[in-house]
């Protein structure tokens, strides 16, 4: 009778194999789970930009949350804030390869008839198109 069967050496190969796999996969895993964490502070972003525009136009200056009626968005990972026309984000849990766990600010100024804003991000690889909030280059 012929027995069946993987050998040790066939099985060694495949767990080593598997753990190659892992090795490469996890830190692209944890990489993408840190850009879901960042995600959410473009939109509250934008919508504050577009408040702060349509205020801009209707009142020909500047306002501040309670005056553009911005709510804060509630998030368990990003705190937002605001100083003087600033807007900021900031991650309340440490993300990974960012400066002081990840900051955003726009800083909104008048500028003729319209807003020009400030843009500022810790975070770049997280949050690639942060930096054309407010811009013309937003919307191509």
């Amino acid at each position: 009778m012929k027995k069946q069967g993987f050998t040790l050496i066939e099985l060694m190969v495949v767990i080593v194999i598997m753990g190659i796999l892992a090795a490469v996969a996890v830190p692209k895993l944890f990489a993408q789970i840190q850009k879901s964490k960042a995600s959410e502070v473009g939109p509250a972003a934008g919508s504050y930009v577009h408040m702060q525009d349509a205020y801009v136009v209707d009142q020909q200056k500047v306002g501040s949350f309670a005056e553009i009626g911005y709510e804060k968005p509630t998030s368990s990972v990003i705190t937002y804030d605001e100083t003087t026309y600033t807007w900021h984000a900031k991650a309340s849990k440490a993300l990974d390869k960012c400066a002081n766990n990840g900051e955003w600010g726009i800083n909104a100024a008048l500028q003729g008839s319209g807003a020009k804003y400030t843009i500022g991000a810790d975070c770049p690889t997280l949050t690639p198109n942060f930096q054309y909030i407010g811009s013309s280059a937003a919307g191509s």
